[in-house]
């Protein structure tokens, strides 16, 4: 029996989540004990902590603008290229990142792990997302 997965969905969720720091979002599409690795330095564990570091970027992007690309997708998992574009409250400069995020799923389409690797830009003068490439 073939099990349809709505893959641009699964992914969708996640960005809406960010861009609106919706940590109720974030508690239904991550599983509770999640691992959410940042750039292979930091790693993040269970949900509680994951949505303390979400709360905390809530403080310091501003006026973010996201996009995305689904590039590889299985049952089991989505490879994402992203880009996002904000104004960092803390170092008052704007920010221009750009990578990539791994999905991992369980059978219940709840992220069990998710990987993020990007490289990251600033500048002091806004550009209209300079180099931020629109996937959708």
């Amino acid at each position: 029996m073939a099990v349809f997965i709505d893959h641009k969905q699964r992914v969708e969720n996640y960005f809406v989540a960010w861009k609106n720091y919706d940590t109720e979002l974030l508690r239904t599409i991550f599983s509770h004990s999640a691992k959410y690795i940042i750039r292979r330095k930091i790693v993040y564990n269970g949900i509680d902590e994951i949505i303390r570091y979400w709360e905390k970027n809530k403080k310091r992007q501003k006026d973010i603008q996201l996009h995305w690309k689904i590039v590889n997708s299985s049952f089991q998992f989505e490879i994402v290229q992203f880009g996002a574009y904000f104004w960092d409250l803390e170092s008052k400069m704007y920010t221009k990142v750009n990578g990539q995020i791994i999905f991992k799923y369980n059978h219940d389409n709840q992220i069990i792990c998710l990987t993020e690797a990007y490289k990251k830009r600033t500048e002091k003068n806004k550009s209209d997302q300079i180099g931020v490439r629109c996937y959708r």
